[in-house]
């Protein structure tokens, strides 16, 4: 017999209208929204509705800390607003083998192709025109000039040869292939880019996952070819074809710290690197080295090693980095999106199905 799934407690912020939307599908709804960004800092939730809830809308955190396992015996769904759940897997209430069994954690993978996508092209096209230093440049300077100082010419290139490159014939090598790759590669297409893929076993995959209407490549049918990053030499070719690295990874063991030196050396001449999945995919003293060594030309983070940075992080001004502190999922209306997915799931879950982008605990996501 399918649950019910009645009760219904969200710990992230929402809007009225988005609450009035979600109030004709349960029996009650409780909201204990942060009193900031942070996140961890909601009024504390009595352990008596606690125990009478069976869904929960929270953030990455999970559930708050101070609740057990055994404060929420009815807890069957928890949804998160976010695509990684590498923090809600260690709150105390989600980290035993018995909660995990229990409760179908889920994320929200398929929401972000609405924002990181965009902040992927944008920062993509930003280092292939120094736009962020001819920005920066004449704010600073205040002077009408056409060539990028930090950014010496080539021999040959001219007066103002080394102020842009061109999209067109390139190849983006997405470094996973999930709902928000797909979405990148989507729009990439119209700038007639190759899209290449690595995944964990090189095969071809449908997106099984949420799915906004008119984003992404649910069949897989964009990338030209894929590669494996579990067989180095597979690895080594998709690196080695990759004018644009775009890393869209979570957070497991299999993927911290995956790229070395070797990796950024393998990359074509002028290549470039963009991360918006984890910072421990790359230590940051290796990204350095690959940057000064010439490997790559530039580097667009969303996220970095460690996160936060420290102030004064060689990052943060180094003329060939653009940085973003963890942002580029932003988005007017991000927790209202979320809020679509957990509605599709708990009508899903209603009906006997099985929950929309369930989370595997032993992978991370």
């Amino acid at each position: 017999m399918a649950p019910s799934l009645s009760n219904l407690i969200i710990t992230c912020p929402l809007s009225a209208d988005k609450l009035a939307e979600l109030k004709p599908h349960f029996k009650s709804i409780y909201h204990y929204p942060p009193a900031s960004l942070a996140g961890n800092d909601q009024e504390q939730i009595p352990k008596e509705l606690a125990r009478e809830a069976d869904v929960w809308y929270s953030n990455y955190l999970g559930l708050p800390k101070y609740l057990e396992f055994e404060d929420v015996p009815n807890l069957k769904v928890v949804q998160l607003t976010s695509a990684g759940a590498n923090s809600a897997l260690q709150c105390p209430a989600l980290k035993s083998e018995e909660a995990r069994k229990k409760i179908s954690i889920c994320s929200a993978s398929g929401i972000h192709s609405l924002s990181i996508p965009q902040w992927i092209l944008s920062q993509t096209i930003s280092l292939y025109q120094y736009l962020y230093l001819q920005t920066y440049n004449l704010r600073t300077d205040q002077k009408w000039v056409r060539t990028v100082p930090q950014i010496p010419a080539k021999p040959g290139q001219g007066d103002f040869g080394n102020n842009g490159r061109s999209l067109y014939g390139k190849t983006a090598g997405l470094l996973g292939y999930g709902h928000i790759a797909r979405e990148t590669a989507r729009l990439l297409k119209a700038f007639n880019v190759n899209v290449i893929a690595a995944n964990s076993n090189g095969q071809k995959r449908e997106d099984d996952g949420y799915i906004i209407p008119g984003t992404g490549d649910k069949e897989g049918i964009l990338p030209s070819a894929y590669y494996s990053t579990s067989d180095p030499e597979s690895f080594k070719t998709f690196l080695s074809k990759s004018d644009i690295l775009i890393a869209s990874l979570p957070s497991t063991p299999q993927t911290t710290y995956l790229l070395k030196d070797e990796h950024f050396a393998a990359l074509p001449e002028d290549a470039i690197f963009l991360n918006v999945g984890r910072g421990d995919l790359v230590k940051t003293e290796v990204l350095l080295n690959a940057i000064d060594k010439g490997h790559i030309s530039g580097a667009a983070l969303d996220v970095t090693d460690p996160e936060p940075l420290p102030d004064g992080h060689p990052l943060f001004t180094h003329p060939r980095v653009i940085l973003t502190a963890h942002t580029s999922s932003n988005v007017t209306g991000y927790f209202e999106l979320g809020a679509d997915l957990l509605l599709a799931n708990v009508q899903r879950i209603r009906e006997g199905g099985k929950p929309i982008n369930k989370v595997d605990p032993a992978r991370g996501y």
